[in-house]
Order: structure tokens, then C-alpha cells, then sequence
């Protein structure tokens, strides 16, 4: 299986020039752990950042944040024509758009149902599905058309989502993130340490900190490859599909013939273009 990492070139983005948009657009995953972000124009993407999040964050916190960011990265706020994101933490939802309105000037668009996405949502309650995945599935679409897709995102769960190529988004599942997999083994046991997660060459470990590395590690890519293969075969019966990587660890996996692509900005590129979807 071939294995390319899409980041920071891609071409393939662009379908021609009438479907070009020039404009400047700061886009944000607001995750359980973690905001990612981007500054996106016409597909490319100009810079990106990672901050921790939690419950408690301020407008003001985000802004300033983000102001600085921009200013390190020879930008402004001028810049900025459009403030895009999508939020799994409800009460981040608020924050963002104070956040938009007083450093950007800006109304924010949000991620959620009854937003234009491009995509038949098969999802029993469209309410209950994470606005980072229909963004992920937006972007696959854009990169991938006429192709069926499952994409794997590891994020504080890691979710794996399967995506017709007839833009239909089938459903998908959930496990625990590989940092939450690694904090339960340290809060819940007396004396297991909390450690790095990284790739491992031998799955016998001859320490603890390298037993818990490889049962991570290869344990990880045992359950992949079986939520995979019975993915295709639910959902895709013979036509067989793409397998896409995003979020943080992806590229740990880099290595293990899993995944077709690895696309470490996928959300940020989805929603630039739920952003798209959604001017008129």
C-alpha cells in the first residue's frame, strides 16, 4: 500500500481557477485536549498551531493567543477575512465567537447540523455527531472524489469514519485515544508510570515504560487493522476504499502500510471549505 503524507503542498486542492477563494481564513479544531489551528488561503496553508484547551478558557485568552501567533507568523488580524471552526467542547462554543467578534471583527462560523457541508448525513441523530469529523470527511471528499473513504483520526478517542464515494457519510466508531489508553494505566494501577507515546520496534518489552510503548504501540495498529478490514467489508463490501490518517499521532504510524495517505491538516482543510460551501 502506498503511503504519502499531504501537508503542506497541495495542489490537488485546487479544481480550477473559478472555484479559487483568495480570501485569508483562520480556521480551529476546538478539541476535548488540545486546539488546532490554521491560516489557510486557497488551500494552502500558510501556518498552524497546537494549544492546549480547557473548560475555562477566555475570549481574551484565545485572542491574544491567536493575535500573537499571527504577528510571530508576519500576519495581523487585518489579514483575516474569515473565522471558521468546529468545537466537540460546547463551552468553547461561546468563547470563539466573542473571540471572532473582538479580535477579528468577525462572525464566526460553526461547524455543526443544519451547516452545508456537501455530504448526506447518515447519522441517526445529526446532533450527536463531532463537527471535527464531518470536517475531516469534508476534506476527504475535496481530495478524493468519486472514492470511498474511511478515515482515521486520532484525537483524544480515535475515531474511525466511513465515507461513500457518492459523498455519503455512512457512520463510523469510536475507541479511546492513545493518551487516554496510557493515563488509565497510570490513574488506575499503583504502579504503572505515565509514558511517551511513541513507535516501538519490539513488542516484548524488557522494562515497564517499554512493555506499556509497544502494548500502545502494537496494540494500536492490531486494533486498526481489524476495525479497517471489517469497515471495508460492511460498508464497501467489494469496491474496497481509501484509508486516510489525521490528528496527532498519525504520523507514529507512518511506517505500518495501515494508511493510503496521511493528512495531518485535514480539518483545517475541511472546514476552509465548509467555509466555502457556506457563502452564499
Amino acid at each position: 500500500m502506498k503511503y504519502n503524507i499531504l501537508s503542506i503542498r497541495l495542489d490537488s486542492w485546487r479544481t480550477g481557477a473559478e472555484q479559487i477563494q483568495k480570501a485569508m481564513i483562520l480556521t480551529i479544531d476546538a478539541g476535548s485536549s488540545r486546539i488546532f489551528g490554521g491560516l489557510l488561503q486557497d488551500g494552502q496553508i500558510k501556518a498552524t498551531f497546537q494549544k492546549n484547551s480547557s473548560t475555562g478558557m477566555s475570549a481574551d485568552e484565545i485572542g491574544l493567543f491567536l493575535i500573537q501567533w499571527l504577528c510571530v507568523n508576519h500576519f495581523s488580524a487585518d489579514d483575516i477575512e474569515g473565522f471558521v471552526y468546529c468545537s466537540v467542547v460546547p463551552e468553547l462554543n461561546k468563547v470563539l465567537d466573542e473571540c471572532s467578534r473582538k479580535y477579528f471583527n468577525l462572525e464566526a462560523l460553526s461547524q455543526k447540523a443544519g451547516v452545508k457541508s456537501g455530504l448526506q448525513v447518515k447519522y441517526t441523530n445529526h446532533h450527536e455527531l463531532g463537527a471535527d469529523l464531518i470536517a475531516n470527511a469534508v476534506a476527504g471528499v475535496k481530495l478524493h472524489p468519486g472514492k470511498n473513504l474511511i478515515i482515521v483520526d486520532f484525537g483524544t478517542a480515535t475515531s474511525l469514519c466511513a465515507v461513500s464515494r457518492l459523498k455519503e457519510y455512512l457512520g463510523g466508531t469510536l475507541v479511546p485515544g492513545l493518551d487516554i489508553a496510557m493515563e488509565a494505566l497510570a490513574d488506575r494501577t499503583a504502579w504503572l508510570p505515565e509514558v511517551e507515546i511513541r513507535q516501538s520496534k519490539n513488542v516484548c518489552g524488557r522494562d515497564t515504560v517499554s512493555a506499556i510503548q509497544g502494548g500502545l504501540y502494537f496494540g494500536t495498529i492490531g486494533m486498526l487493522k481489524e476495525l479497517i478490514y471489517r469497515m471495508k467489508k460492511e460498508c464497501f463490501s467489494q469496491e474496497g476504499a481509501l484509508v486516510l490518517a489525521t490528528g496527532t499521532y498519525a504520523q507514529l504510524f507512518q511506517n505500518t502500510q495501515i494508511f493510503d495517505e496521511i493528512v495531518p491538516e485535514l480539518v483545517l482543510l475541511g472546514l476552509e471549505e465548509i467555509r466555502n460551501l457556506n457563502l452564499n
